[in-house]
């Protein structure tokens, strides 16, 4: 591989890091998605200016919710086929509900 294929390999492996993010995934689950450690994508989203950190506003309120191990599971794989977070799939189907 010459160096020009790999920085170009890079490029894309970079920007779909980027766009896992801006989809709206935890550094690290974009870590563990990519499988590179937590810093290097930090290093990865700073770069591209992506990255911005954790702000606690009126919408990150916890919600204490138990859930079965395999409501949790399938949360998961729905939020994996979606390309989001469980967290940002969870929240938009609950405010759903409440605007019915």
């Amino acid at each position: 591989m010459t160096p020009e294929e790999k920085t170009a390999q890079m490029a894309i492996r970079n920007d779909a890091i980027c766009t896992y993010y801006l989809d709206g995934h935890k550094v690290a689950e974009c870590a563990r998605h990519f499988q590179l450690n937590r810093q290097r994508i930090l290093q990865i989203l700073k770069q591209a200016g992506v990255w911005v950190p954790y702000v606690k506003t009126r919408r990150t309120q916890f919600l204490g919710v138990s859930v079965k191990a395999s409501t949790k599971v399938a949360l998961m794989r729905k939020a994996d086929q979606e390309g989001t977070s469980v967290s940002r799939l969870v929240s938009d189907a609950a405010d759903q509900l409440v605007k019915k």
